[in-house]
């Protein structure tokens, strides 16, 4: 009988192959940059230790998790098929659609820079850097994790402004962790430092100076959104919703600090850093999370504009309405909240 039933199983899945397959949970690849900003692996971790947060993992969806040099190149990954999920900057976004030709679409909230008490980034030159103003950029060597992405489009925007271009001073692409240590060795003379170098900064005032930060220069900003193709969303829509349910879940618990302890056991696992040396994450020292994954788009536009004006981006693209899909975090945030 098993055998019997085995071989109507092969013959059934051989006519409706493409049904059969609905039942298998779909595979949902999403990018990254740097966490605890980019939650994603984190929400990975946190699937395998609290599968009580997650309703639908592993029945509608799996989670797959890449992580990236930076937004940007994320446009590539989604243009070819490889990505679902995009973590974009502003100026990410707008390439995608004006240059890759992307039916891209807004769906959620990644991080917010700039947001009123909590963290912006510091871009740091050494406190005894001859450089003491923005002009004084001017040939010097400036790290940037990836040209485009919400760092690096802040930073340009405020060289614009001050009548700096980019033939004006080097650029050094390199990972955010390895920027402190190529200020320290005279390699570089501008570094842009994420929440986690907070303590450091803090530590040695008379080793580094802040010389202006990512708010100075485009104000409070949605820095990091996530980005769909308008294709991959209509294929798979009720198992995005699911997914996004479950992802609102995770956001909250993260920033309950009822769970801190819990989640900076997670962040440690994960970065595979000392728990003690974490201790900016989740508070008012980290970017911003929404709670509901809702991005804040009037930034979104403000900042392309701005870009567009100052020459950091090509061309102008209008994000609303047709470049934005706010309907599966509205779902997935009415199955949560009843509202």
């Amino acid at each position: 009988m098993k055998t019997g039933a085995a071989a109507v199983a092969l013959i059934l899945a051989g006519m409706f192959g493409p049904a059969a397959a609905l039942a298998d949970p779909l595979p949902i690849r999403v990018g990254w940059v740097v966490t605890p900003g980019h939650l994603a692996p984190l929400i990975e971790a946190l699937g395998k230790r609290e599968a009580g947060v997650f309703k639908h993992l592993g029945q509608s969806y799996v989670l797959q998790t890449t992580r990236f040099q930076g937004t940007t190149p994320q446009i590539q990954a989604q243009a070819i098929g490889d990505l679902d999920v995009a973590a974009l900057s502003t100026a990410a976004l707008a390439l995608a659609i004006t240059n890759a030709k992307l039916e891209e679409r807004v769906v959620a909230d990644v991080v917010a820079d700039g947001v009123e008490g909590f963290f912006t980034e510091n871009y740091v030159v050494a406190a005894d850097s001859p450089i003491k103003t923005i002009e004084d950029i001017k040939g010097k060597r400036i790290a940037t994790n990836a040209i485009g992405s919400a760092s690096d489009a802040a930073m340009r925007t405020m060289f614009r402004k001050h009548g700096i271009k980019d033939a004006d001073f080097t650029t050094v692409e390199t990972n955010f962790a390895n920027m402190p240590a190529m200020l320290d060795g005279g390699k570089v003379d501008l570094i842009g430092t994420l929440p986690q170098f907070l303590q450091e900064l803090r530590s040695h005032p008379n080793k580094y100076r802040v010389l202006f930060t990512a708010s100075d220069a485009v104000g409070p900003t949605q820095a990091v959104l996530w980005g769909m193709r308008a294709e991959t969303i209509a294929a798979h829509r009720p198992v995005f919703v699911d997914f996004f349910e479950d992802h609102i879940r995770a956001v909250r618990w993260f920033i309950d600090p009822n769970n801190r302890e819990e989640a900076l056991d997670i962040l440690a696992g994960v970065t595979k850093l000392p728990k003690e040396s974490l201790g900016f994450a989740f508070s008012k020292d980290d970017f911003y999370h929404s709670p509901d994954a809702r991005p804040e788009l009037d930034s979104v536009q403000r900042e392309i504009d701005e870009a567009v004006k100052l020459g950091v981006l090509p061309q102008r693209v209008e994000i609303r309405p047709k470049h934005v899909d706010l309907s599966l975090i509205e779902e997935a945030k009415k199955r949560i909240d009843g509202k």
